[in-house]
């Protein structure tokens, strides 16, 4: 599990520094609580400032379900309407509030999500639940907007001291030797971002060796703006190998997915098919690895399968190609976001033909579905259906009726 989740804060009172921020959002959740609704929160400020983690440890500590909308989700008018618009006027099965976050908003495009911004300005308007937006830049053209129907709430870089004695603590923790001189290092290196520390001295962490000043240094800086793309190139450019905690220390994606990514990109890279076929069986010798990490969960695995991945994906080749390579998102995961909001429209379409039918979703697609084309074929049929259900064309598309 990544540090960044097994060590996010669970209550407000053990957030790493912004005590101004904790104190406004206490009297908040607090105000929530005795039923005294209050304007919704934004929460800005840079990148690894724990903002979204706030939401979450305000969610855990008083009972309230999340309800998240993030960058990755579509932005459309329909689509914020889905998720967020009858989440915000309910309680939750059990009675309870519902917390609605929406995350990084400042990455609404004000011409794109146009529709999903006004959606989102009717919500803060009329939400009878605590809502939380976070956004790197408060003042980006798809947020001020929204500045009236919010109160704003900054979140700084904490202080290296503070950074240094966290770290320490979580090194104590997992039992794993460090110097004190190369963790204040790191935290004064890392500039306050704790998503950005935690992520570094976990990769070094997992070798199972001491943490000293010199492997620290070793890591380099973090380049907050490299991308996977950058990542990509630098594995299949290079003519040697290199150490991958050095090179994940760069990414900011889930380390979990570069599999993927490389994969997808082999054959856009190397062209000889045995350094394709060599590339991609060192793949499949740290996805072994991977598995037995799942199956026993032993995490010393990590350091064999990157090594097997990188290095392996490295010396796969003769030598590195000169030309330019446009890398690809993995389809995979791209069909797999499809089908995802594909599958959820089609669950939607099931409930209102449950109700209609006096069963269960799941009994409308396993055992009327198989017919249901056939009986909206009659017309009449068809309009009587859509009408007691309240079936939309929508519908009848994500359940395959044309």
């Amino acid at each position: 599990m990544l540090w960044t989740k097994k060590y996010r804060p669970r209550r407000v009172e053990d957030f790493l520094g912004n005590d101004e921020a904790k104190k406004i959002v206490k009297i908040w959740a607090d105000s929530w609580r005795e039923n005294r609704p209050q304007k919704p929160l934004l929460f800005y400020g840079p990148p690894g400032t724990g903002k979204t983690s706030m939401a979450y440890a305000v969610a855990e500590e008083y009972g309230w379900d999340i309800i998240e909308m993030n960058a990755s989700d579509t932005r459309d008018s329909s689509t914020v309407e889905r998720v967020l618009g009858s989440a915000s006027q309910s309680l939750s099965l059990f009675g309870t509030r519902k917390l609605i976050l929406i995350d990084e908003v400042d990455g609404l495009s004000p011409r794109e999500d146009a529709g999903g911004l006004k959606v989102i300005r009717e919500i803060l308007e009329k939400s009878k639940n605590p809502t939380i937006l976070t956004a790197n830049d408060a003042w980006n053209p798809s947020v001020t907007p929204l500045h009236p129907y919010v109160r704003m709430v900054e979140f700084r870089r904490v202080p290296p001291y503070q950074l240094a004695k966290f770290l320490m603590k979580i090194l104590e923790e997992e039992g794993i030797p460090y110097e004190k001189e190369a963790i204040e290092y790191l935290a004064r290196k890392e500039s306050g971002d704790v998503r950005s520390a935690l992520l570094d001295l976990q990769a070094v962490a997992r070798y199972g060796v001491k943490i000293t000043l010199e492997i620290v240094k070793d890591l380099g800086y973090r380049d907050r703006e490299a991308n996977i793309f950058e990542v990509l190139a630098r594995i299949f450019k290079s003519e040697h190998v290199m150490r991958p905690f050095t090179l994940l220390s760069t990414l900011d994606v889930d380390p979990d997915i570069l599999p993927f990514w490389i994969a997808e990109n082999i054959p856009r890279e190397y062209e000889r098919p045995e350094e394709i076929g060599e590339a991609f069986r060192w793949v499949s010798k740290a996805d072994v690895y991977n598995g037995r990490i799942l199956r026993r969960q032993y995490w010393g695995f990590l350091a064999y399968a990157q090594e097997l991945l990188i290095n392996g994906v490295i010396i796969a080749k003769k030598r590195p190609y000169k030309k330019f390579t446009r890398y690809s998102y993995p389809e995979w995961l791209r069909l797999l976001s499809r089908y995802k909001d594909k599958l959820q429209k089609r669950r939607e379409a099931a409930k209102k033909l449950a109700k209609l039918f006096h069963t269960s979703s799941r009994r409308v697609l396993m055992d009327i579905m198989p017919y249901l084309p056939l009986i909206m074929k009659n017309e009449a049929w068809k309009s009587t259906i859509m009408r007691k259900a309240r079936l939309t064309e929508e519908d009848l598309k994500a359940l395959g009726i044309s």
